[in-house]
């Protein structure tokens, strides 16, 4: 067992807690060596790829041109990314097998000199699946486990957002609210690459195999030559950064040269397409917690009697005529969309809020009204973990050790 670095995640919470700080102090000091070390779980970049600059969520749309490595050590899946993530990725394999075979690096290094691609670009929306499955699982299992027995879709919503205030900040149910979270990462902005299959909870293998490599320091300059940011974390995985000029002159080829055109033309909100299939992940969830039948007991005339309920069933037709009114889906989103945020609303602003985008949905359309909605819902600066949250934090922490 290593002395000074973690192997993995079962160690004392003790000996966790000093090797994961001895890590993040070495790494602190790298990136003060290179810009281009990034710690991809402070403050808002956690967020990157993954929301636009007003922090609404957007995913990698593949039409906007999704390429396959060539470098890939393989797999059952084929290894993609952006276009211009892979021409830039690719133009850097051939500089790190130039300089290996002028002897400017080392041949001998099993992942900084022959560069290979082992995971990268995952759709959100395939995530998501994944993730919703899961979660209508655990629903169903606490409905179960809670003997919650509903007649209709109606008794159902009701339990369902009792449930839901109790879990959706941890466990989010709209994709909007998923790409946000830790659930899905970095990899489903169609930016990210790894080059390596290591465990990333061994953070002794982080420092012998790349910091104390020989070729470390000529890989992190190549990278940022080429327009990558390397994750001070995972330091095999390579984050192309749409700022750079390098990059952008890799993305220009593409008619992106700008990294607001990058956002623009290459990703859209999650909140357009998911919200359109909403209701219907919400009558998939009714089916799976509704019983075939069960008993309820009623009283009459003072005796108890046995009545049998049988649920109603509903078709994707018969639930579309009874709940054809969108104000009512509109209002269960939004209110589903403040459970799973850290808004700062207070309630009668909550309620303010969803009536003004309702009146504007029905004075202009639907996209203008979610837009609006999650627009402001969005707004960063009291996120946990946002620099201005971090920044409130600290202040307050000051001015209490003055008083």
């Amino acid at each position: 067992m290593s002395l000074f670095y973690a192997e993995e995640n079962n160690e004392s919470s003790k000996d966790l807690f000093r090797k994961r700080t001895i890590y993040k102090g070495k790494m602190v000091r790298e990136s003060l060596k290179y810009k281009n070390i990034v710690d991809f779980n402070f403050g808002e970049k956690f967020f990157y790829g993954r929301t636009s600059r007003t922090f609404m969520p957007i995913k990698y749309s593949a039409a906007a041109g999704l390429k396959d490595f060539k470098n890939s050590a393989g797999g059952e899946v084929p290894n993609k990314a952006a276009s211009f993530v892979v021409d830039a990725f690719e133009d850097l394999v051939i500089q790190f097998q130039k300089c290996a075979l002028t002897g400017k690096i080392s041949k001998s290094d099993p992942f900084l000199s022959n560069l290979k691609v082992y995971k990268s670009y995952r759709s959100s929306a395939e995530l998501y699946d994944a993730h919703i499955d899961t979660y209508f699982n655990s629903i169903s299992s606490e409905f179960l486990r809670s003997d919650i027995r509903v007649k209709n879709f109606d008794e159902f919503i009701k339990e369902f957002m009792l449930l839901m205030r109790k879990s959706a900040k941890k466990f989010p149910f709209t994709q909007t609210a998923f790409v946000k979270s830790k659930y899905c990462p970095l990899m489903s902005s169609g930016l990210a690459l790894e080059i390596a299959d290591i465990d990333v909870f061994n953070d002794d293998k982080k420092i012998a195999q790349f910091i104390n490599s020989k070729n470390w320091g000529f890989y992190v300059n190549a990278c940022n030559s080429y327009g990558f940011m390397v994750d001070r974390n995972i330091p095999w995985r390579l984050v192309a950064d749409i700022a750079s000029s390098a990059m952008l002159g890799y993305s220009a080829a593409y008619g992106l040269d700008t990294t607001d055109k990058v956002l623009l033309r290459g990703y859209s909100y999650v909140h357009g397409g998911y919200y359109r299939k909403f209701k219907y992940f919400l009558l998939k969830l009714y089916n799976k917690v509704r019983l075939k039948n069960f008993l309820t007991t009623e009283d009459c005339g003072g005796k108890s009697i046995s009545k049998v309920v049988i649920p109603k069933k509903y078709t994707k037709d018969q639930f579309d005529a009874q709940y054809s009114s969108e104000e009512y889906f509109m209002k269960l989103y939004f209110q589903i969309r403040f459970i799973e945020d850290e808004s700062p609303f207070e309630e009668y602003e909550k309620n303010i809020l969803i009536d003004d985008t309702i009146e504007l949905y029905q004075a202009r359309n639907l996209t203008q009204a979610l837009n609006k909605f999650e627009r402001i819902l969005n707004k960063p600066f009291d996120y946990r973990g946002s620099l201005s949250y971090i920044s409130i934090q600290q202040n307050a922490r000051r001015n209490a050790e003055e008083l």
